[in-house]
């Protein structure tokens, strides 16, 4: 199953293990462990001005430095958003204060489990990931995942 998806995501029509092969990336995830990292390597690499590939692939779910009121941590979340509202990322799950103790609606949660409940795993597709174990939520849904390690 894993080398069909592979295969159509690489518009071949097989591929084997040990192949080296470029895919098209379906859904591509980040958090905010990882989130701000990566938008600073896409910005040192092809500038200031360089826009994601589709805005609409990409899914952005601040959920491990949410509830501190330390400021290195919280930059993060603030790159995000900043970052998200820059790119017009469609999929970006934000956590707001509303002040009143209770949940905004519009945040979705542990983004392993987010990812999937949002629709964003399919059968099928390929979906990166820049969390070590998305993998483990995702296989449950058909979608082949790849997660990203330093």
């Amino acid at each position: 199953m894993t080398e069909k998806i592979l295969a159509k995501a690489a518009e071949k029509s097989q591929v084997v293990p040990g192949d080296n092969i470029w895919v098209n990336v379906d859904v591509l995830m980040t958090h905010d462990v990882c989130g701000p990292g990566a938008f600073g390597i896409f910005k040192r690499e092809f500038g200031d001005k360089a826009k994601v590939w589709d805005s609409e692939k990409i899914v952005v779910i601040p959920d491990h430095y949410i509830f501190t009121t330390d400021k290195c941590t919280n930059r993060n979340v603030d790159i995000m958003r900043e970052y998200c509202r820059k790119q017009n990322i469609k999929y970006f799950y934000d956590i707001t204060d509303r002040g009143d103790f209770k949940a905004n609606p519009d945040y979705k949660g542990v983004c392993h489990v987010a990812l999937a409940q949002e629709g964003h795993c399919r059968p099928g597709e390929v979906t990166i990931s820049l969390a070590g174990y998305d993998w483990l939520c995702l296989v449950w849904f058909g979608s082949m995942c790849c997660c990203c390690y330093d």
